[in-house]
């Protein structure tokens, strides 16, 4: 006979079999369902790629139509058909101050090519491509690729509007030259992480905007054999979609490229191959600790490695249609649905809301990342509930981005009752560990809309667009697309045209607003501000004009002449011996240079014979600058003998120990603090006294002196009093007066 096996290793022989078939079964199941998540992974990177790209695409091309709409503007057609060359190239030179400020210059041809410059050149250009491209071309919006200017020797492209006479003969054609650097507004905003690249290229496949820039104005081959068929002219003769190639410095990268409509450029994004390779790589080192746990635990985990799996399986999912840090749709998944909701209600209205954080970046960087998330988890959930009350759907953009899609019944009502919940948002943030402020783009589909309107990437596009008009400051939450919008933007750039004329004519003056002590009500000094009164648009406020200089950088020189006619008034008091109080002049944000800002200051200033006791520099808590520049600064201005001030503190981006950082003399609060601290029947919120008393406190300890600003009522002026605020500054003592009014009031309040 032979030996029989004994129970217990019989048990022990089956267990390890059964061991060996679960570590089998575990391996093949992982190495199953990895392959496929890192297949969806792959599938939903590229996706999301092409939907990103595709709605900077949209972008450009707003961007684009907006030269035409300038180009529109100043067309016009009993001129230009007229024939009447002289006529013509005298009035292109008389308006120039009225054309887009992005162009390079203007002209007119005619129909054999012979060019009338706005600045007084005549050249022929009937060789160039974009002239043969516009005698045939009827449509008006004409782009052309990009081309040689001849004043500079530098890459632009052409904006053409072709001039038919009544017959429909070609007759001419209205141009504008474009510096290709302009292009660099729109690309510089996308921002999708480190690992990748922003082409764009003409309908030749020469780049307008490139990383590299020898290849600006040239198409690019790739030096490898395998990829040399995938030139940039063939990537421009393609529609969209998505290819494997090198970059210029053969590089391996996926390219997604997108042409944009009308121009029929492409834009394109180059990511890099090892991206891809890094989540293949890390997908394996997974399996591996994953065999590594089955086998340390072969006999308890035999009945769990199943449901394990499940729920691992069930959380890539997730990753898939929701976002992973705030759980609510993701960018593909909601436009899917909104989509779904557009087609199936073709007389529906909706409201798309885009909505973002200012200075996100700058938090980011200041904060860490578990603060930037709560941060953006904690907006989110007030955005969905918002949205819920609504009906609608809610999605997560890149970044800090979020969309809401939102069914409506009227415009007016709709409208009514968001500016009601955004009041309602806007006091939950105050409870908000940090301090942030969103801003908002919305866009309405409505059933007169066109065909072409009705996709949710457009109204996105629109929304976004609409959103990157909302002014740089806390008052300002949100803008509407509409054909004023667009008005608004020829507006702005008729204010551009005219303000370097303005201000050598004198048209901007300076008024000034008294700061008055709350122990005794006397005057102790005032804010020098700045007005425009235009012979040709008015007199306009500064909310007007000033958000626009700061963008174009104009404001550094506006605040040179406001410094300089202050210094005049100064003087004339101290020569007349009059009762002189100190004045505060404002920095703007855009002084990035410490040693210059202070050279061209002191020059300016030794000029007069005034005491820098006399003058106050407020410096801005939200300022572009880093902290360390606007400490240089601090400290340079106090060794000249000036004082600082903080302006607008609590308005920022900032956090309290800046404070500590920044050695500045006084600190201003932002006139919010008093108007969102105030109620409806003019009393002070406890919980927002408490807080500003804590700040007051603080002050006094770091040695700073304290004015609050916008103080309208005598229970707001009280309200500092006790808690011991030293200055106020607001229409309830005082509007900006002009330079004679203020002597007075000085005399009357000394």
């Amino acid at each position: 006979m032979g030996k029989s096996i004994s129970t217990a290793k019989a048990m022990f022989a089956s267990l390890f079999l059964l061991g060996l078939i679960m570590i089998a079964f575990v391996f093949l199941s992982t190495n199953k369902l990895m392959t496929l998540n890192t297949k969806r992974a792959e599938n939903s990177f590229f996706s999301s790629c092409s939907h990103i790209l595709d709605g900077y695409a949209e972008s450009l091309y707003w961007y684009v139509e907006n030269y035409h709409t300038s180009l529109d503007s100043i067309y016009d057609q009993e001129l230009f058909e007229s024939g009447d060359f002289n006529k013509i190239h005298d009035w292109m030179m008389q308006n120039i101050e009225y054309v887009h400020p992005e162009f390079c210059t203007y002209f007119f041809t005619d129909k054999n090519g012979l060019a009338y410059f706005s600045g007084g050149e005549i050249i022929d250009v009937s060789a160039k491509e974009y002239f043969n491209d516009l005698k045939v071309e009827k449509d008006p919006f004409y782009v052309s690729n990009v081309t040689i200017s001849p004043y500079t020797d530098k890459p632009i492209f052409i904006i053409g509007k072709p001039v038919f006479d009544s017959a429909g003969k070609f007759c001419g054609a209205l141009c504008a030259s474009v510096k290709l650097f302009n292009l660099l507004k729109i690309t510089n905003q996308i921002n999708i992480g480190n690992n990748y690249s922003v082409y764009l290229q003409d309908r030749e496949g020469k780049f307008l905007v490139h990383p590299d820039g020898r290849f600006i104005g040239n198409t690019f081959t790739p030096r490898s054999e395998k990829y040399k068929d995938i030139t940039s002219k063939a990537i421009s003769a393609s529609h969209s979609g998505y290819i494997e190639t090198e970059n210029e410095n053969g590089t391996p990268i996926y390219l997604f490229y997108s042409k944009i409509k009308k121009c029929d450029w492409v834009l394109a994004l180059g990511f890099y191959k090892s991206g891809l390779t890094e989540i293949r790589h890390r997908q394996n080192v997974l399996k591996f600790y994953i065999i590594l746990i089955s086998i340390a635990a072969l006999l308890l985990l035999i009945f769990l490695v199943i449901p394990l799996l499940n729920q691992f399986y069930s959380r890539q999912m997730i990753t898939i249609d929701y976002d992973p840090v705030t759980g609510i749709w993701a960018k593909l998944k909601f436009e899917k649905e909104a989509q779904k909701l557009i087609d199936s209600k073709p007389n529906g209205k909706f409201m798309l809301v885009e909505s973002d954080i200012r200075g996100f970046k700058l938090i980011n960087q200041t904060y860490d990342e578990e603060i930037a998330d709560k941060m953006l988890c904690f907006y989110s959930k007030l955005l969905k509930e918002m949205t819920d009350q609504f009906d609608g759907y809610i999605g997560s953009g890149y970044a800090d981005h979020f969309c809401m899609f939102i069914p409506i019944s009227e415009v007016r009502k709709a409208m009514n009752i968001f500016r009601e919940k955004l009041d309602i948002l806007y006091e939950e943030i105050k409870y908000f560990e940090v301090p942030f402020f969103p801003k908002f783009g919305i866009a309405f589909l409505l059933p007169e809309s066109e065909k072409t309107d009705r996709s949710i990437r457009r109204l996105i596009g629109k929304a976004l667009f609409a959103k990157s008009l909302v002014k740089d400051d806390a008052l300002n939450q949100y803008a509407i697309y509409d054909n004023r919008l667009l008005k608004q933007v020829d507006e702005e750039r008729k204010i551009e045209a005219s303000m370097e004329g303005s201000l050598k004519a004198g048209e901007f003056f300076v008024v000034y607003q008294p700061k008055i002590d709350l122990a005794t009500d006397k005057v102790v000094g005032a804010e020098a501000l700045v007005r425009w009164n235009s012979h040709k648009m008015g007199l306009m406020q500064p909310d007007k004009f000033i958000p626009l200089f700061e963008n174009n950088g104009f404001i550094t020189k506006l605040d040179f002449y406001v410094y300089d006619r202050v210094f005049q008034f100064i003087c004339k008091q101290l020569e007349d011996k009059k009762k002189v109080v100190p004045i505060s002049l404002n920095m703007s944000r855009n002084h990035s240079k410490p040693e210059k800002f202070m050279s061209d200051f002191i020059k300016l200033f030794s000029r007069y014979d005034i005491p820098a006791e006399l003058v106050q520099i407020e410096i801005l808590e939200r300022s572009v600058m880093d902290r360390k520049t606007l400490q240089k600064i601090t400290k340079m201005l106090h060794k000249n003998g000036f004082t600082v001030a903080m302006d607008d503190f609590g308005s920022g981006e900032s956090s309290l120990n800046m404070l500590t950082e920044i050695p500045v003399d006084v600190l201003k609060f932002d006139r919010s603090f008093l108007m969102s601290s105030t109620k409806e029947d003019g009393t002070i919120d406890e919980k927002s006294a408490k807080f500003i008393q804590i700040l007051m406190d603080l002050s006094r300890h770091l040695g700073m002196r304290t004015v609050f600003e916008g103080v309208e009522t005598r229970t707001q002026r009280d309200f500092l009093r006790s808690i011991k605020c030293d200055t106020a500054q607001g229409y309830f003592y005082s509007k900006p007066l002009s330079a004679q009014e203020f002597v007075h009031f000085v005399e009357e309040h000394a």
